[in-house]
């Protein structure tokens, strides 16, 4: 199957919007200042849970009261929680330095694969790992509000705090559905993949490219099938303990075809795209400080749940 209209962005660079998942794999900072900061948090929460949990008392300006154990002890595990996502980018961090080495010096001639793991016949996804994201996140969330939930309630709190309260409650609640949400996604979509034509594509010669789903598509609406080249780095905003970190995309170049009229899908049906690629095409770094990478966006309008995918696409400026 081929969509039915195909068009190139004049628009120039521009930013992308939404949640951006990183792709470079360069941390930021050393994976030896992720080590120290993770074990820095998870001794933290261990001595809160050892320790204080004997005395469990919380007491406050407007009243005292003896907490639980468990309030003690909980509030020291997301503290250890915390220090385990550090810990586990600066592992990645250090997993993606070595096989950088390794890579150069097993494929001297080959930028591609010294570049990223890549797999030369395509590329999956799974919406599972998205799953246990969502729902970790949730269950942190809960764990964390139960705490507050406790201090409002049963503590008997200020009124503020008490209002405080239900409004992270709520926002819990929020959380929980989107994450039931990404579950009916993977229970409904499972994964898909693309497979490439050859490997990696070469300007300026097209990508050539089969998207292939895996279950739950029968009837689309209408649809995109957008291939960009994103360039992507970190900005901070705000200082002291307001300062915060966002990943920044800016689309170079991108070029799509539509699905303009409703399709029924067979069962595992593939879809057949072909770009046409730029004199001047960047060439992937994802290992660089500010990486570069081309990615296929999938975007389907489909009856109550929508399906939306990004896949990495190896586009070297030579072989």
């Amino acid at each position: 199957m081929t969509p039915d209209r195909y068009e190139v962005s004049t628009a120039g660079r521009q930013r992308l919007t939404g949640v951006m998942q990183k792709r470079g794999t360069r941390m930021g900072y050393p994976a030896g200042v992720g080590f120290a900061i993770g074990i820095v948090f998870i001794a933290a929460g261990a001595a809160i849970s050892l320790f204080l949990a004997r005395k469990s008392a919380i007491q406050g300006q407007h009243y005292a009261t003896h907490a639980p154990q468990w309030v003690p002890i909980l509030f020291g595990a997301i503290f250890v929680v915390f220090g385990f996502l550090p810990l586990g980018m600066a592992w990645k961090q250090f997993a993606a330095d070595r096989r950088r080495r390794e890579a150069a010096l097993r494929y001297p001639n080959e930028p591609a694969l010294a570049d990223y793991e890549w797999h030369p016949n395509g590329f999956e996804v799974s919406e599972w790992p998205a799953v246990a994201k969502a729902v970790a996140s949730a269950l942190v969330w809960t764990a964390l509000v139960s705490i507050f939930n406790w201090g409002a309630f049963h503590a008997n709190g200020p009124l503020v705090f008490r209002v405080i309260t239900t409004v992270l409650d709520v926002v819990g609640v929020m959380i929980w559905i989107g994450a039931g949400k990404q579950l009916l996604r993977a229970l409904k979509f499972g994964h898909s993949r693309v497979e490439f034509a050859v490997f990696p594509y070469c300007p300026p010669k097209p990508v050539e490219i089969r998207w292939q789903p895996h279950k739950g598509i029968e009837v689309v609406n209408m649809g995109a099938f957008t291939l960009r080249c994103v360039e992507e780095w970190t900005e901070s905003h705000g200082t002291g303990k307001s300062r915060t970190i966002v990943v920044i995309h800016e689309e170079i170049w991108s070029a799509k075809w539509d699905l303009e009229q409703p399709r029924s899908f067979q069962p595992e049906e593939e879809m057949d795209l072909r770009f046409d690629l730029p004199a001047d095409a960047r060439s992937t770094q994802l290992a660089a400080k500010k990486p570069v990478f081309w990615e296929l966006e999938v975007k389907l309008d489909l009856p109550l749940l929508g399906f939306k995918e990004t896949y990495l696409v190896p586009v070297y400026s030579r072989a």
